[in-house]
């Protein structure tokens, strides 16, 4: 028995042991894997055979066997299932909800009925993770999905790997249709570009392409963000000539640029790659021209050279904003000085002692709390103690007295004017090439008046700026000078103007200020030369928008015209050129069609120059809105101007994306390929640029309000009707709907008798101007009105 006892002790000690292995080998047992493919949500494996699928809409079963069988059969059978089909339709089209059209910024807020549909929901998901800089596993955020489910019941969210693909075909299909805009209106484009280098240690260079397109709106757009191996110059100039290939870029007009020396190689190098085309006009004057320097990139580094000794007031008034700013309680006793004391709202602010528009801010903030500093001067012994203690063995500077703070005001006078003109040189949606000219004078004679001053602190570091201004501006001499054709062809400004700052610059060397006028209008001629031949070469669709046909009867043709005809051919009917002659008629009309044009080279730009400057007081005009209106006149000069008025001065527009890639690459999320991130940011760069359209071309209550203020000013009562119907001494409308001319006005003198009413508004109000109560420029864009009805 005891033997026997034994073998069953054992025994069941042996099934203990193979128990336990197999619990083990169960816990060892890999998981299943979570179908990720999107197919999956179309069909469910059976219960009884896990192996097996059916499709959810008409049951039709599949073998679904991870490694023996694919999904290519359910994929092929879900774009062909008739069932499906059928959900669907029932889905998008049984059922409709009341919606606003339009949405953010629409005045009409217009209800509209629209259906549900999966492809735009899951769209609109797509483009919130760009435009918001999510991650791509937002979507699989609970919080994100139990909304979804909560408001769009029958929405089937996709996978983050779904979003990423969604992603990629968002970007080229983006990418085809801003390619599309600028290769088939054969744009002429300007560049930004700068490097940067990401979290994930690697170099990116950003490219950003700045035109002017046949609506006259400004266009800046991210055309590339890759990585780049190293930052030598002809790496540079390689990344951007594969980058003009690529969008198929064939004609450039300008390159804007830091100062480092690597980039003076790069514009080099794609100046001879453009060269060594076989377009003749990939660049203009040779690309003589090309190279733009970043001027806010120069007017840091005049400014940094001018504060490098700082003055004690600064550090003074530096301490007592650090004495606040280090703790809640030191903060909450100052806020408590401000009320007693009525300082305005707000705080004071820490400046970045490397960065000198950050003092400036500190500054000018600080400025409005003096009289709260001198009160925690009286009441708040701590303050007073913080100013006894030592900062590197050195007793700090403060607290700020009365000659401190009246320093820190001429100081801050004398940083205002550079941090102006800082931000109008980094302004990237409008145009800042004609306004550049006048702030570079404007810094050269501020710099002229301030070594005239009576503080040695200041009169020093004016002349440590001025040193640095006449490195790369000195008395305009090595300034691009296409920045100053820029100022001529604002139309308040001209020759004129130009004329006036070589005045201001060359006050005592006349000869001087006529060799530079001289240069700057031979420039234009050139320029004008270089326009006319390429147009005089291209094909007639490129012209026939600015050449003007004078066509009095009989039949009309293009200058560009065939000049060759076919005689009959031999016997074998192939054609020999032997038999192609010209016809006299057409070889004399070319020749004339030449002279004319040389003729016109000249007219055209006498009369740009010669006709009235608008109304230089008026600061809002619409640089842009204006050549739209009036090119029709200066037809070549309208080319010009669309080209020049593209160059950017600075290269913050491509700084700025180095912001948005700070964002999309960061240390917890460092993972994403250099495809992605260029995808994600430049599509994000696009998608704003639609959202954010130019306003200007939206202007229907600004127009209703420019009629309002007409009728104030006819003495007109607006309950009398619309203006269109109303009949006064100034004005006598016509039956039909036409304006007879204004009496009185800019438009006696035009040749028309009758012109349409909204034209009439336009240039109505450009005769008035601002002193008699209208709006500016960028609010009278009534071309946008076709008809008197909507007036």
């Amino acid at each position: 028995m005891s033997g026997h006892s034994r073998s069953n002790s054992i025994s069941d000690d042996d099934n203990q042991s193979v128990q336990m292995e197999g619990t083990q080998k169960a816990k060892r047992k890999r998981p299943a894997m979570k179908k990720r493919s999107a197919t999956w949500n179309h069909f469910t494996l059976l219960e009884n055979n896990p192996n097996k699928c059916k499709c959810n809409y008409c049951g039709r079963q599949y073998q679904c066997h991870s490694r023996r069988d694919g999904i290519t059969n359910m994929r092929n059978h879900i774009l062909a299932c008739l069932a499906y089909k059928t959900f669907r339709e029932q889905q998008e089209g049984s059922q409709q909800n009341l919606t606003t059209e339009g949405g953010e910024g629409n005045a009409s807020n217009m209800v509209l009925a629209k259906g549900w549909s999966q492809d735009p929901c899951r769209r609109a998901v797509t483009k919130m993770i760009i435009m918001g800089e999510l991650p791509l596993s937002f979507v699989d955020n609970k919080g994100f999905r139990h909304f979804c489910s909560v408001a769009i019941p029958q929405f089937v969210m996709p996978s983050r790997r779904t979003v990423g693909r969604d992603v990629m075909d968002l970007f080229l299909e983006e990418k085809i249709m801003l390619k599309s805009l600028i290769c088939n209106n054969k744009q002429r484009v300007s560049l930004t570009t700068d490097l940067w280098t990401s979290v994930q240690n690697m170099s990116y260079m950003v490219i950003t392409a700045h035109f002017i397109d046949s609506d006259w709106c400004l266009n800046r757009r991210i055309i590339s963000f890759s990585v780049i191996e190293d930052h030598r110059g002809k790496t540079i100039g390689k990344t951007i000539v594969a980058c003009l290939q690529d969008w198929g870029i064939e004609r450039l007009f300008a390159i804007t640029v830091d100062n480092a020396s690597t980039n003076d190689v790069a514009v080099n190098y794609v100046t001879m790659q453009l060269l060594a085309w076989r377009n003749d006009d990939a660049i203009v004057l040779a690309g003589q021209y090309m190279h733009v320097r970043c001027c806010a990139h120069i007017l840091n580094l005049i400014v940094v050279s001018g504060l490098n000794e700082l003055h004690a007031s600064v550090a003074a008034i530096r301490n007592a904003v650090k004495y606040v700013r280090s703790s809640t309680t030191r903060l909450q006793a100052f806020k408590q000085c401000a009320q007693q004391v009525k300082c305005p709202n707000g705080t004071v602010v820490l400046d970045c002692p490397t960065r000198w528009n950050s003092t400036y801010l500190m500054l000018m903030t600080a400025l409005k709390f003096q009289a709260a500093f001198d009160r925690m001067a009286e009441v708040d012994k701590p303050y007073e103690a913080y100013f006894l203690e030592k900062e590197y063995n050195v007793k700090r500077v403060g607290p700020p007295g009365p000659e401190d703070w009246e320093s820190a005001g001429r100081i801050v006078k004398f940083l205002k004017v550079f941090y102006d003109a800082t931000l109008l040189f980094s302004a990237s949606l409008s145009v800042t090439s004609n306004l550049c000219y006048d702030t570079i004078g404007l810094i050269e004679s501020s710099l002229t008046a301030l070594e005239g001053s009576r503080d040695p602190w200041v009169v020093a570091m004016a002349y440590q700026m001025r040193e640095k201004f006449d490195k790369y501006w000195e008395s305009s001499g090595k300034i691009n000078k296409m920045l100053i054709v820029a100022s001529i062809l604002d139309p308040r400004a001209k020759m004129d103007f130009a004329k006036h700052i070589f005045e201001i610059i060359f006050a005592n060397d006349g000869w001087k200020v006529e060799e530079m006028t001289k240069a700057v209008k031979d420039l234009l001629n050139e320029l004008y030369d270089a326009y006319s031949a390429m147009c005089s070469s291209s094909t007639p669709s490129m012209c026939s928008e600015s050449v003007p046909s004078d066509n009095y009867g009989g039949t009309s043709y293009s200058p560009y015209f065939t000049t060759e005809v076919g005689l009959s051919e031999g016997p074998s009917g192939d054609g020999d050129d032997i038999f192609r002659v010209s016809r006299p008629f057409f070889g004399y009309a070319q020749k004339v069609f030449v002279q004319n044009e040389g003729k016109r080279v000249v007219s055209e730009v006498e009369r740009y120059l010669s006709d009235p400057v608008e109304d230089p007081s008026n600061l809002k005009l619409n640089v842009l809105l204006w050549w739209k209106v009036n090119g029709s006149k200066y037809p070549i000069l309208e080319k010009i101007a669309r080209d020049v008025l593209a160059v950017p001065v600075s290269t913050v527009a491509s700084e700025s994306a180095f912001s948005t890639g700070r964002r999309v690459i960061d240390e917890y999320r460092s993972s994403l390929t250099p495809c992605m991130v260029e995808a994600l940011i430049c599509t994000e760069n696009w998608l704003q640029a639609k959202l954010f359209a130019n306003p200007v071309y939206n202007l229907q209550e600004d127009i209703k309000e420019q009629i309002f203020h007409m009728e104030l000013h006819e003495g007109r009562d607006s309950s009398q009707g619309p203006l269109h119907q109303s009949k006064s001494g100034d004005h006598e409308v016509i039956d039909d709907g036409n304006w007879e001319r204004p009496k009185g006005s800019d438009l006696e003198g035009c040749d028309t008798e009758i012109v349409q009413p909204e034209v009439v508004i336009v240039k109505w109000l450009v005769g008035l101007g601002e002193e008699d109560g209208l709006l500016s420029w960028e609010s009278t864009a009534m071309t946008s009105f076709k008809s008197t009805s909507t007036i």
